[in-house]
Formats: C-alpha cells, sequence, structure tokens
C-alpha cells in the first residue's frame, strides 16, 4: 500500500531520497548504465522538466521545458530525444541525453497544436506528431524532417478526431494511430467540445500514400469510450487502454487487444478492480517478454497487471496517483512513477515491489519511456 506523501521517508530503509539541484544538471557517478528512463516531471515550484533516469532510480539530468510535458521519444541509433507537450501544447523539445543540450524547439503550425505523442522513422530521418488540426476539426500526422532542423515537410491525416498515442508497425511502412475521437479547441482549453458524437478508433495507416488501411472500433454501445493509449509487443499485439467518458456509475471494460486485421478483443477485470479504476487509465506497457502488461488508473490510485496469452486479469496494486509504466530491466518487472515523487520497480509474478527513489519536489508526468545511451 502506497502511503501519502509525508509518510515516504518511512516506509522502507533502503529508500534512496533524492536530493537534487532543480537546475539542469548531471549525475557524476562513474557507473555505466546503458538504459535509461525518461519522463516528464513538475516541481514543487511548479516548473517543468524533462527527467533522465536509470534503472536504478538514480537521475542522470533534468531539462527545463517550457511548459508541461507529455510523451517521449527516442530517435533510433541516436541520442536525441523529442518531448512533447501536453494537450494543446504548440511544443516539441528535441534534447542530446548525453549532454542534456536542447537541439531543436518545434513550434506548431497556426491553426495547429500538439498532441503529446509521436515518434520517429525507423532510420531516424523523420518524426512523426499527433496534431489537432483544430478549426477543421480534423486529426493530422505532422511529418517532421530531422536533417532540416525539424521542418514540417507533410501533414497525414489521421482518419479522426483527437489523434493521441502513436506507433510505427517494425516495417516501418505503417503508422498506427489511437483517434480518441474527442474534439477540443485551444479557446475551450481541454474541454470536450463532441462528446454526444464521439467516434473513437484505432488506425493503421500507410505512410507513403497517406491512405487507411483499416480503422477499429468498439461496439456502438461503447461510444463514449476513448481509446487514448497503446503499447506494441515484440510481434505487433497491441495492448490498448481506454477513458470512459459516460456516468461513473457505469462499469465498462477499459483494457483490450488488437494484431492486424483482427477486432479489438475486451478484457473485464473483477467488479472490485473495475471500480478502483474509476472509467480512466493513463498508460500500459508491455514488459520485456511481451507476456504480461501493466495498466495504470492515477484516478483510482492503482497499477492493474494482466496475462497477454491468457488475456485475463491477474492482480493490482495500490500506487497513489500512479500513472507512468515501462518495462522492467528484467523479464516479467515494471517500472511505475507517480506524482508524489515515487520511482517503484514491481514484478507482478513474485508480488514484489521496491521503492527505488522517491523526491519530495518531483511529481512525475504521465508516462515514462524506457531508452538507450
Amino acid at each position: 500500500m502506497i502511503t501519502n506523501r509525508r509518510h515516504f521517508v518511512s516506509l522502507s530503509a533502503g529508500i534512496l531520497i533524492c536530493g537534487l539541484n532543480p537546475s539542469h544538471c548531471f549525475s557524476k557517478h562513474k557507473k555505466i548504465e546503458s538504459k535509461i528512463y525518461l519522463s516528464a516531471f513538475a516541481d514543487s515550484s511548479g516548473e517543468y522538466y524533462l527527467g533522465d533516469l536509470f534503472d536504478s532510480g538514480r537521475e542522470r539530468f533534468r531539462i527545463k521545458l517550457p511548459c508541461r510535458g507529455h510523451g517521449v521519444a527516442q530517435r533510433p541509433n541516436s541520442n536525441e530525444i523529442a518531448s512533447f507537450a501536453r494537450r494543446p501544447g504548440r511544443y516539441i523539445t528535441v534534447v542530446n541525453v548525453l549532454d542534456g543540450n536542447i537541439i531543436a524547439q518545434i513550434k506548431s503550425l497556426e491553426g495547429r497544436h500538439f498532441y503529446g505523442h509521436g515518434v520517429y522513422s525507423l532510420d531516424g530521418r523523420w518524426l512523426y506528431a499527433t496534431e489537432n488540426e483544430y478549426d477543421s476539426t480534423r486529426g493530422v500526422i505532422g511529418i517532421y524532417d530531422v536533417k532540416e532542423s525539424y521542418r514540417l515537410v507533410e501533414t497525414l491525416p489521421t482518419y479522426g478526431i483527437g489523434p493521441h498515442e502513436i506507433n510505427l508497425l517494425s516495417n516501418g511502412k505503417i503508422l498506427l494511430v489511437a483517434n480518441g475521437g474527442i474534439l477540443t479547441h485551444p479557446d475551450s482549453g481541454r474541454n470536450k467540445l463532441n462528446l454526444s458524437e464521439m467516434d473513437s478508433s484505432l488506425a493503421y495507416i500507410d505512410i507513403d500514400s497517406g491512405k487507411l488501411l483499416s480503422a477499429h472500433r468498439l461496439s456502438p454501445e461503447l461510444k463514449l469510450m476513448s481509446i487514448r493509449h497503446f503499447d506494441l509487443s515484440h510481434d505487433e499485439k497491441v495492448a490498448i487502454v481506454m477513458q470512459y467518458q459516460g456516468p461513473r456509475s457505469h462499469l465498462h471494460p477499459l483494457v483490450g487487444f488488437q494484431k492486424g486485421s483482427s477486432k479489438i478483443e475486451l478484457l473485464s477485470a473483477p467488479k472490485n478492480v473495475g471500480y478502483r479504476m474509476k472509467n480512466y487509465c493513463g498508460s500500459v506497457a508491455f514488459d520485456s517478454t511481451g507476456n504480461l502488461i501493466a495498466v495504470s488508473s492515477p484516478r483510482g490510485g492503482i497499477i492493474s497487471f494482466w496475462s497477454v496469452p491468457e488475456k485475463r486479469f491477474l492482480s493490482f496494486i495500490n500506487v497513489k496517483d500512479g500513472c507512468g509504466v515501462a518495462s522492467g530491466e528484467t523479464p516479467e518487472s515494471f517500472l511505475i512513477t507517480n506524482g508524489f515523487g515515487q520511482i517503484l520497480r514491481h514484478s507482478p509474478l513474485t508480488f514484489q515491489t521496491d521503492i527505488l527513489s522517491v523526491s519530495q519536489n518531483i511529481l512525475w508526468d504521465n508516462h515514462i519511456m524506457k531508452g538507450e545511451v
């Protein structure tokens, strides 16, 4: 059970307390660790940063961001990291993770804003970002040329409204996009403007032609379900998690799987867990084996774990305001971050939870990404 912030320091004798300089800083440790984890966060004064962590929970550096960050993408075979602003943000900050220098600051085109996520092409030449063309109400993918200082060179449709998570299939030719189906406009902040006409989908889009290859939707009675986040396994199974926009008293499946041309298959949790999820999932990640997924429900304060081969719920742990999840360094384990400065490692098959780091000056944001240096 994860308790409130005041009790963090007494949770375990093995807790590492991170006393961090709030400015741009680097670790002086000489230990070589090739795997890193990246996440946006805020400090207690309300400043926003991108943080770079080792699997041990030790922080390598932090870079100040112009506003709140959301998703992160790493350029293949490179030390460049793109940090995407939280919707309706207007920037992408590109950073060199070896020295912490800012390489580029991309501003959204007039009449558009970013939706918090993006992905690089396999060769690292292009950056694809989900965006809202808000006057036309259509979702689009901005394509940015890395070699030309991240200049916007092309725009593809997402064939939906409110595109959020985006990823690339292993052939490098098809983009997978979660169209959340919710219409927003910067003049209205984060207000949802079309709930009576929501249309969420998981779209496969051919990059070369820009054509829609397939779109997968839920049944009509689940039209208020917004598909917003997903993760891809090594064999291209898609784990999707959703946010229900209907009454809080309604109980619907919030987790599902999809692959290729198959329909979305929904998974149910026990009733007590379903209600704890509070109709809201914040993030999802496969473990390194592809046999487990972790699903965060920050509003309910739980992280749930699911079997991929058996397509069933396994267990959950209490993590107050826990949202960021990523595969751990060891098989069948996950790294978890929360809004109270904690970094945890949990193994759902052994039920072991280790608190790697705690800092009362850090509020980790929604997502954490595993990368390499």
